[in-house]
């Protein structure tokens, strides 16, 4: 009948092959005894060399020492008397005495009462080794407006990708007076000229297989103390027409007065200074002629870098265009 089919299902449980969960047959109770042994920690934080605690709580009953056995996971072992590894003297608590790579595996104890068996399980592993991708030359520069200013980020890792973000803005090659290129190993982020708005904090960002990281590189600036300003910034001249061909500059300073020997004209070569030559000194300007020497071959762009009291400041460029002769 209805009430002996009921009390039957109430009436058995078993236990799955070799320390399985226990099971319990019918409806009325299907987990009555599922939880009663859970791992404390089935994560446990690991260091490398340190011990870790492994630790089983049982719920609602009392068990003695025999009755819990450690077993380690792959390949499937108990381990419960090895020396390598310390129990408690309840044996609830399993103890890893020194952690290494070797020692990473999925380990549980196992408690049996009264012909029954629960187990708690564990994931035991090493957290990920953090890598260094990047470092900084020097994490602090320093400029004077209208000069130039070079952030250094080494790369230690071969296959990596930079990134350049300065105040949350990325950084574009060739956009504004921003320069970015690899150089001996390095990262190499230029303002040229640097201006007052690129102070704050840049970040040189990696991402390597897997793994990231970034440093940040604080840059100061302070305001130009010399002020050099051509008289025009494009010249155009024609080889064998004697009419005056020269580049001018005026250059005031608030720390002391240049005099010709302190004012160098240099011809660019891809951006960088290549090329130098003498100024001549009349008032605050300061003059580089093109006599014989107005050659098609001397077109180009050419700035003047100013040297006051051992700092040094560089002008924007003056493009020169020297036509050929008829």
């Amino acid at each position: 009948d209805i009430k002996h089919q009921h009390q039957k299902s109430r009436g058995s449980s078993g236990i799955n092959a070799e320390y399985g969960e226990i099971t319990n047959e019918g409806d009325c109770c299907p987990t009555c005894l599922a939880n009663w042994v859970e791992a404390v920690n089935p994560t446990p934080d690991t260091v490398n060399g340190q011990p870790v605690e492994l630790t089983c709580r049982v719920n609602g009953v009392e068990v003695k020492k025999g009755a819990v056995k450690w077993f380690k996971l792959e390949p499937l072992k108990d381990i419960t008397k090895w020396k390598m590894y310390d129990v408690s003297d309840d044996g609830l608590t399993l103890t890893i005495p020194k952690m290494e790579a070797r020692m990473e595996n999925g380990y549980k104890c196992v408690v049996t009462k009264n012909g029954k068996t629960a187990e708690g399980t564990f994931e035991v592993a090493l957290p990920d080794e953090e890598i260094d991708l990047v470092e900084a030359v020097e994490d602090k520069v320093a400029f004077v407006e209208g000069g130039k200013v070079v952030l250094r980020c080494k790369k230690l890792e071969k296959k990596i990708k930079i990134q350049w973000t300065c105040n949350g803005n990325e950084m574009v090659h060739g956009e504004g007076n921003v320069k970015i290129r690899t150089k001996n190993g390095n990262s190499e982020l230029e303002f040229k000229p640097a201006k007052l708005s690129d102070k704050g904090t840049c970040t040189c960002s990696a991402e390597g297989q897997g793994t990231t990281d970034s440093v940040d590189i604080q840059v100061g600036g302070v305001e130009n103390e010399v002020t050099i300003t051509p008289k025009v910034t494009e010249l155009t001249c024609k080889q064998g027409d004697a009419s005056r061909c020269v580049i001018e500059f005026d250059v005031t300073s608030t720390i002391g007065d240049p005099g010709a020997n302190d004012v160098k004209f240099w011809k660019l070569k891809d951006g960088e200074l290549d090329e130098k030559s003498s100024s001549s000194k009349e008032g605050n300007t300061f003059s580089r002629v093109f006599g014989q020497w107005k050659k098609p071959s001397r077109s180009g762009q050419y700035v003047v870098v100013v040297t006051v009291k051992g700092k040094t400041y560089q002008s924007e460029p003056v493009t020169l265009t020297v036509l050929p002769k008829d």
